[in-house]
């Protein structure tokens, strides 16, 4: 009876070895399929917030551009930029959209926005090589804000006919004039090693 009692204990003892190597191997490769798919959720949540602060970089560049060429509407508005645009017309300086050029220096002043004279394609062209690239200007509202993206943007003057100089509404003026309905194309661009994000807004302002 003591003989058969042993060999009794003896297999039960066994039979828990095999059950315990059994669960131990489900654990393990439950806490292995785990491991990757929150692997994979890290990854996938570091390339979202990569992009976002792509997009958040653009549209940084985007209002960079709007302030430029429009003027902050109060003298609370963060950044160094005019609380009124003006330009310059037969040698007077008047309320009107800010002077356009053929290109925009490297040397562009800071304060100076980077408004193309050309016929508006609706293209955006960031780098030298790419077709109607003329310059573009670097974000900067002040000496203080830093992206980890590399931020550009510039401007195209358009207008209702656009191609002969007509302004939208002919009784406020002349466009050339610089007076009337003025809009600007705003193009903007971000990118870093892992992302590029392209961006455009248009602004309308009004002078008498």
């Amino acid at each position: 009876m003591k003989m058969h009692a042993y060999r009794s204990h003896q297999k039960q003892r066994g039979a828990v070895l095999v059950i315990s190597l059994v669960f131990l191997l489900i654990l393990t490769t439950l806490a292995v399929t785990n491991m990757r798919e929150v692997a994979l959720e890290s990854r996938t949540t570091g390339n979202l917030v990569n992009q976002k602060g792509c997009f958040n970089a653009s549209e940084a560049g985007l209002r960079d551009g709007e302030y430029r060429i429009s003027g902050k509407l109060t003298d609370d508005t963060p950044g160094n930029y005019p609380s009124i645009p003006v330009a310059s017309y037969g040698g007077n300086l008047v309320l009107a959209p800010p002077n356009a050029s053929e290109s925009c220096p490297a040397d562009l002043p800071a304060d100076q926005p980077c408004v193309l004279d050309q016929e508006p394609t609706f293209e955006q062209a960031f780098a030298a090589g790419e077709p109607g690239f003329a310059g573009v200007k670097e974000y900067s509202p002040d000496a203080s804000t830093v992206f980890a993206q590399s931020i550009l943007w510039y401007a195209v003057p358009f207008i209702g006919g656009a191609s002969l100089g007509e302004s939208e509404n002919p009784e406020y003026g002349n466009f050339q004039a610089g007076i009337g309905p003025s809009r600007h194309e705003i193009n903007a661009t971000s990118s870093d090693d892992g992302c590029r994000v392209d961006l455009r807004s248009t602004t309308l302002r009004v002078y008498l």
